[in-house]
């Protein structure tokens, strides 16, 4: 009989341990989120600097004040430390924010090609007033 009592008493220890543990780490997960959550706004925001530099505030205005709203909101949650809501608003302001810097450089693109058009149709117009 002794020997079982010691018995439970090590599984219990064993339990013990593990449980504290496990709190011990669900405590400084939340601190890892928080800093992670940050280094998400940031990343957003360093997204929403980069998108609007590359003129998307001219050729894609709505895609950016998309990747606005949602970053400014990312920051209101991570201030309210609501941090898993602030990281995924941040991850999607930064979706947001490559879309509108693509779509500015697409129209931007565009618009260059359209230019090159013009001036080939006007060479080709000069071309074949020449050769009359």
């Amino acid at each position: 009989m002794d020997g079982k009592k010691r018995r439970i008493q090590q599984v219990f220890v064993v339990v013990t341990v593990i449980g504290l543990l496990f709190a011990a780490g669900c405590g400084s997960s939340k601190k890892m989120t928080a800093q992670m959550s940050g280094e998400k706004i940031f990343q957003a925001d360093k997204a929403f600097s980069v998108a609007k530099e590359g003129n998307a505030s001219q050729n894609a205005k709505e895609a950016l004040a998309v990747a606005e709203g949602k970053l400014a909101k990312a920051k209101d949650a991570f201030a309210k430390k609501n941090y898993e809501v602030a990281a995924d608003l941040a991850e999607q302001a930064v979706v947001d924010a490559e879309y509108a810097r693509a779509r500015a450089t697409t129209q931007k693109n565009l618009d260059i090609a359209e230019g090159i058009k013009k001036d080939t149709n006007v060479l080709r117009q000069e071309i074949e007033q020449m050769s009359k």
